[in-house]
């Protein structure tokens, strides 16, 4: 970690990680920054009154009290030396209270990103910077950052743990003279999936002699995304051609200029600028060309969050993670084969209570999008799989491919594949857990079993009794038991 208190900036080299081999989003984000400008922007503080600014809080600190305790003792003994200390200590106490009353006022703090977005495993650099924007320089400074552990620093020690096994403290102590301004450069590992919030930032400060503290807030919350792993069809397990199976569109949207696929006659409602002349002159009347109609292939992948079928058994943190990297992988391989893709998922984002729904689009932003969409999927469940499907139908585009990605397939999701498979729909089931699934006519199905196995502390496959009691049936029960009545 370097602490650099110059103007300059450093440039540095591209990252590269395992997203780099297929595409890279940041790109406008490596345009130059201009630090001092954005800088100047953070660090306009006004003056803010802290706890224990008042002249009545400084009468009632321990110490004044402390003072005026000693004081007395020197007057009713009547020893000079001892009242002219207690006179010198009041100026030391009334000067240091002052000093750290002054000592957090135009004091700025900024975090600065290259990059806020980034794969597993790559890292991120952190760019603090702190400064005295007064006469008054600061002995000490302590600034106390919130921070999420998943995307902490790569020196996990730097991170102070709080009660909060996912939440640690980033802690920078710095001293600073009259207007410098220090800038450190942190590296940061993106060890999970997610959408992390780092912040907010408080300063704690005071006078040299260490006798008051001052705390004030410095800078708010942020985002960063860190997005799913993303994997090729042969990594997953899928053909590589047509993995999906052959996809039609029926829905002709427009025609291409670009693409002349023949020549016809030409008709009233023809406009002069189609007219083909050469084929006009040769055929010895008017003739029109006639285009290749463009389509589109729309695919919505449909994610099922709940890890068991049995709801009671927790959650397989490891079948999530293994189901959103599937959902991902599909979508930027979808995206790469110019299709509209879209997701859904009978779950919410992370920070969030209400389900998502990303439409099909083939937008160029469309990609980063989805990535984003799905590395926020947290483990809450929102309604069954197989109800699910039938009630987000409505909403999807009708020619659209849906891809069920599920760890499981239950009676109600078989009864409700059978629904939409009988209404139209093109369907196409991935089965991503241990048990091989039953063929469904007309729907084709891919097994892609989960390499690890379920954690052994979850509860058992069969639903025992303690799961259809309420507590209060639970509670006379086991009362009977000890009495002795049934």
């Amino acid at each position: 970690m370097n602490t650099r208190s110059t103007n300059g900036r450093q440039e540095r080299p591209r990252q590269s990680g395992p997203g780099a081999q297929f595409f890279d989003f940041r790109q406008e984000e490596l345009s130059a920054l201009d630090f001092d400008e954005i800088e100047a922007h953070f660090f306009v503080h006004g003056d803010r009154a802290a706890p224990g600014d008042s002249v009545r809080s400084l009468i009632n600190h321990r110490w004044v009290g402390m003072v005026l305790f000693i004081f007395l003792v020197g007057a009713v003994l009547r020893n000079a030396a001892l009242m002219a200390l207690t006179g010198f200590m009041l100026v030391v106490i009334a000067a240091a209270w002052l000093w750290s009353r002054a000592a957090l006022r135009q004091v700025g703090y900024a975090r600065r990103f290259r990059h806020r977005r980034a794969f597993p495993g790559e890292t991120l650099e952190l760019q603090t910077v702190v400064e005295n924007r007064k006469l008054l320089p600061l002995g000490w400074l302590q600034v106390e950052d919130s921070w999420a552990t998943e995307i902490g620093p790569v020196d996990e020690a730097l991170l102070s743990p709080t009660q909060h096994p996912e939440i640690g403290i980033l802690v920078n102590v710095y001293t600073l003279r009259w207007f410098q301004r220090v800038r450190r450069r942190i590296p940061l590992l993106a060890r999970r999936r997610g959408v992390y919030r780092v912040g907010p930032a408080k300063a704690i400060s005071g006078d040299p002699f260490s006798l008051f503290e001052r705390e004030r807030p410095l800078a708010g919350a942020e985002r960063l995304i860190v997005y799913p792993e993303v994997k090729t069809l042969a990594e997953l397990g899928l053909p590589v051609k047509d993995p999906l199976g052959e996809i039609r569109t029926t829905q002709r949207l427009f025609e291409d200029p670009n693409r002349i696929m023949g020549v016809r006659d030409y008709r009233p409602e023809d406009g002069l600028r189609h007219v083909h002349w050469k084929a006009t002159a040769r055929a010895g009347q008017m003739q029109t060309k006639v285009y290749e109609p463009t389509r589109s292939v729309n695919i919505v992948l449909c994610l099922n969050v709940a890890t068991f079928e049995q709801h009671w058994r927790g959650v397989w943190p490891d079948m999530l993670e293994y189901t959103v990297t599937t959902a991902a992988s599909l979508a930027y391989w979808g995206a790469m084969q110019h299709y509209a893709v879209g997701v859904v998922a009978n779950g919410t984002l992370a920070h969030a209570d209400q389900p998502f729904r990303v439409l099909p689009s083939r937008d160029r932003d469309q990609l980063m999008r989805l990535l984003e969409t799905l590395a926020g999927v947290s483990y809450f469940v929102t309604a069954e799989f197989g109800r699910f499907l039938l009630e987000e139908s409505p909403r999807l585009p009708w020619g659209a491919t849906l891809v069920l990605l599920t760890p499981y397939v239950n009676d109600s999701i078989r009864a409700s594949i059978d629904r939409l498979r009988d209404a139209g729909r093109r369907l196409v089931l991935i089965v991503l857990g241990k048990a091989a699934p039953e063929p469904i006519p007309g729907v084709l199905i891919h097994h892609l079993p989960i390499a690890g196995d379920a954690p052994s502390d979850l509860a058992p496959d069969d639903e025992d009794t303690l799961t259809q009691e309420t507590p209060r049936q639970r509670f006379l029960r086991e009362r009977a038991k000890q009495t002795g009545e049934f």
